[in-house]
């Protein structure tokens, strides 16, 4: 799927939390765990596809830091969000611990959360 500068997509709309009554939904009625460096709240939902939402807070930096602390956090869920359960949303929120860090630790992190909250795939080797 390309945008209208003919650039990839990386998430689409549909696969994203982007209205405040879904990031409230989730965060009332989900189930959170907590990393070193971001926190994950959880819930199934009734769609057939799983969506997900990131939140930095002004508390991480400037705006620069904040993109690219997101943009990092993108990145990694789109790397592994095949192997995500179907029917979740998911909401990534950032701790002040992930400022500065590499991708590694960020991709590390949030399969981490989804291997403790049981949100993976049995993959088949």
């Amino acid at each position: 799927m390309k945008d209208r500068l003919g650039g990839e997509i990386v998430l689409p709309k549909s696969f994203r939390l982007r209205k405040s009554e879904d990031f409230k939904r989730t965060y009332r009625l989900g189930k959170a765990l907590a990393g070193k460096y971001m926190v994950l709240y959880y819930v199934k939902s009734d769609r057939p596809t799983s969506r997900v939402g990131f939140s930095v807070s002004k508390k991480i930096g400037k705006a620069t830091v904040r993109n690219r602390t997101k943009r990092l956090m993108r990145e990694a869920y789109r790397r592994h969000g095949t192997e995500i359960l179907e029917g979740y949303d998911l909401i990534f929120i950032a701790r002040g611990k992930i400022k500065g860090i590499g991708y590694q630790l960020v991709e590390k992190q949030l399969v981490n959360l989804c291997r403790q909250a049981g949100l993976l795939k049995d993959r088949v080797l």
